[in-house]
Protein backbone atom coordinates (compact mmCIF):
# COMPACT_ATOMS: atom_id res chain seq x y z
CA UNK A 1 0.00 0.00 0.00
CA UNK A 2 1.15 3.27 -0.37
CA UNK A 3 2.06 5.83 2.19
CA UNK A 4 -0.42 9.03 3.10
CA UNK A 5 2.37 11.32 2.05
CA UNK A 6 1.73 13.63 -0.85
CA UNK A 7 4.94 14.15 -2.84
CA UNK A 8 4.64 16.22 -6.30
CA UNK A 9 5.49 14.30 -9.59
CA UNK A 10 6.00 15.70 -12.55
CA UNK A 11 4.21 15.55 -15.58
CA UNK A 12 5.01 15.94 -19.40
CA UNK A 13 3.37 16.77 -22.16
CA UNK A 14 3.83 14.10 -25.32
CA UNK A 15 3.11 14.08 -28.79
CA UNK A 16 -0.42 13.16 -29.34
CA UNK A 17 -1.45 9.83 -30.29
CA UNK A 18 -3.56 8.32 -33.17
CA UNK A 19 -5.07 5.29 -32.60
CA UNK A 20 -8.58 3.16 -33.78
CA UNK A 21 -9.55 6.82 -35.08
CA UNK A 22 -9.18 9.00 -31.99
CA UNK A 23 -6.55 11.34 -31.39
CA UNK A 24 -5.60 11.19 -27.84
CA UNK A 25 -3.39 13.86 -26.28
CA UNK A 26 -0.97 12.00 -23.98
CA UNK A 27 0.71 12.70 -20.54
CA UNK A 28 3.73 10.74 -18.71
CA UNK A 29 3.81 10.99 -14.98
CA UNK A 30 6.62 10.10 -13.03
CA UNK A 31 6.75 9.51 -9.25
CA UNK A 32 10.64 10.32 -9.17
CA UNK A 33 11.65 13.05 -6.95
CA UNK A 34 13.21 16.07 -8.68
CA UNK A 35 16.74 15.87 -10.58
CA UNK A 36 15.59 12.66 -11.70
CA UNK A 37 14.75 12.25 -15.52
CA UNK A 38 13.13 8.62 -16.37
CA UNK A 39 13.28 8.14 -19.90
CA UNK A 40 10.22 9.23 -21.95
CA UNK A 41 8.15 6.48 -23.97
CA UNK A 42 8.74 5.89 -27.87
CA UNK A 43 5.30 7.06 -29.91
CA UNK A 44 4.90 3.72 -31.44
CA UNK A 45 5.26 2.07 -28.02
CA UNK A 46 2.45 3.92 -26.68
CA UNK A 47 0.57 3.74 -29.60
CA UNK A 48 0.38 0.15 -29.28
CA UNK A 49 -0.20 0.29 -25.82
CA UNK A 50 -3.05 2.37 -26.33
CA UNK A 51 -4.69 0.46 -29.19
CA UNK A 52 -4.60 -2.65 -26.97
CA UNK A 53 -6.99 -0.58 -24.92
CA UNK A 54 -8.76 1.03 -27.44
CA UNK A 55 -9.34 -1.95 -29.99
CA UNK A 56 -12.73 -0.70 -31.66
CA UNK A 57 -13.61 2.64 -33.77
CA UNK A 58 -15.56 5.00 -31.63
CA UNK A 59 -19.12 4.39 -31.29
CA UNK A 60 -22.29 6.41 -31.85
CA UNK A 61 -21.82 9.19 -29.19
CA UNK A 62 -18.00 8.85 -29.15
CA UNK A 63 -15.90 12.05 -29.99
CA UNK A 64 -12.84 10.73 -31.73
CA UNK A 65 -10.23 13.17 -28.78
CA UNK A 66 -9.49 12.30 -25.65
CA UNK A 67 -6.14 11.49 -23.57
CA UNK A 68 -4.42 8.92 -21.94
CA UNK A 69 -1.71 8.85 -18.95
CA UNK A 70 0.98 6.74 -18.40
CA UNK A 71 2.07 7.12 -14.63
CA UNK A 72 5.27 5.60 -13.35
CA UNK A 73 3.86 5.19 -9.96
CA UNK A 74 5.98 4.02 -6.73
CA UNK A 75 4.45 0.58 -6.92
CA UNK A 76 4.55 -0.08 -10.94
CA UNK A 77 3.39 1.47 -14.20
CA UNK A 78 -0.44 2.02 -15.16
CA UNK A 79 -1.97 3.32 -18.20
CA UNK A 80 -5.28 5.29 -17.87
CA UNK A 81 -6.89 6.07 -21.48
CA UNK A 82 -9.81 8.27 -21.58
CA UNK A 83 -12.18 9.32 -24.29
CA UNK A 84 -14.99 12.28 -24.65
CA UNK A 85 -18.61 11.08 -24.92
CA UNK A 86 -21.79 12.32 -25.80
CA UNK A 87 -20.81 16.14 -25.05
CA UNK A 88 -19.63 15.94 -21.63
CA UNK A 89 -18.85 12.89 -20.54
CA UNK A 90 -15.54 10.75 -20.29
CA UNK A 91 -15.46 6.95 -20.80
CA UNK A 92 -11.92 5.37 -18.98
CA UNK A 93 -9.79 2.88 -19.02
CA UNK A 94 -7.08 2.17 -16.44
CA UNK A 95 -4.48 -0.80 -17.01
CA UNK A 96 -1.37 -1.91 -15.09
CA UNK A 97 1.50 -2.74 -16.19
CA UNK A 98 2.53 -6.62 -16.25
CA UNK A 99 6.30 -7.59 -17.46
CA UNK A 100 6.04 -11.27 -19.06
CA UNK A 101 8.76 -13.93 -18.85
CA UNK A 102 10.51 -12.39 -22.26
CA UNK A 103 10.64 -8.85 -20.94
CA UNK A 104 8.02 -7.73 -22.97
CA UNK A 105 5.38 -5.13 -21.41
CA UNK A 106 1.85 -5.62 -21.85
CA UNK A 107 -0.98 -3.83 -19.86
CA UNK A 108 -4.14 -5.50 -18.17
CA UNK A 109 -7.39 -4.67 -16.46
CA UNK A 110 -6.53 -3.74 -12.58
CA UNK A 111 -7.47 -6.25 -9.89
CA UNK A 112 -9.52 -3.77 -8.27
CA UNK A 113 -11.51 -3.05 -11.04
CA UNK A 114 -13.76 -0.01 -9.84
CA UNK A 115 -10.40 2.06 -8.96
CA UNK A 116 -10.09 5.11 -11.15
CA UNK A 117 -7.52 6.97 -10.61
CA UNK A 118 -5.18 8.55 -8.19
CA UNK A 119 -4.64 11.71 -6.28
CA UNK A 120 -2.11 12.93 -8.70
CA UNK A 121 -3.85 11.12 -11.78
CA UNK A 122 -7.27 13.09 -10.79
CA UNK A 123 -5.36 16.99 -11.09
CA UNK A 124 -4.69 15.66 -14.89
CA UNK A 125 -8.29 14.54 -15.42
CA UNK A 126 -9.16 17.97 -13.55
CA UNK A 127 -6.99 19.82 -16.48
CA UNK A 128 -8.27 17.90 -19.33
CA UNK A 129 -12.27 18.74 -18.07
CA UNK A 130 -11.28 22.36 -17.61
CA UNK A 131 -9.67 22.29 -21.67
CA UNK A 132 -12.60 20.59 -22.95
CA UNK A 133 -15.09 22.96 -20.88
CA UNK A 134 -13.09 25.94 -22.43
CA UNK A 135 -11.72 24.90 -25.58
CA UNK A 136 -14.95 22.95 -26.86
CA UNK A 137 -18.10 23.01 -24.38
CA UNK A 138 -18.46 27.14 -24.03
CA UNK A 139 -18.27 27.10 -28.16
CA UNK A 140 -20.84 24.49 -28.25
CA UNK A 141 -19.61 22.81 -31.23
CA UNK A 142 -16.47 20.14 -31.66
CA UNK A 143 -15.18 21.35 -35.48
CA UNK A 144 -11.40 21.28 -36.87
CA UNK A 145 -10.67 24.48 -34.54
CA UNK A 146 -12.46 23.54 -31.40
CA UNK A 147 -10.73 20.21 -31.80
CA UNK A 148 -7.44 21.80 -32.71
CA UNK A 149 -7.89 23.88 -29.64
CA UNK A 150 -8.33 21.12 -27.16
CA UNK A 151 -5.15 18.75 -28.17
CA UNK A 152 -3.65 22.13 -28.60
CA UNK A 153 -3.99 22.87 -24.78
CA UNK A 154 -1.81 20.66 -21.98
CA UNK A 155 -0.08 20.47 -19.04
CA UNK A 156 3.33 19.88 -18.30
CA UNK A 157 5.01 20.68 -14.66
CA UNK A 158 4.78 19.54 -11.36
CA UNK A 159 1.42 18.46 -9.42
Amino acid sequence: MNSLTYKPRRVEALPPVEVSGRVLKAYAMFADGPGTCPDLPEPEWLRRHTASVLTEAPQEGDHPVGFLILHHGLEGSYLLVSQWYDADMLKHWVRGAVTGADGDTTFAPLAQRDLIACVWELEVIRFERDAWVTTVMTKGRLDNDAVDAYLGTTFSGWI
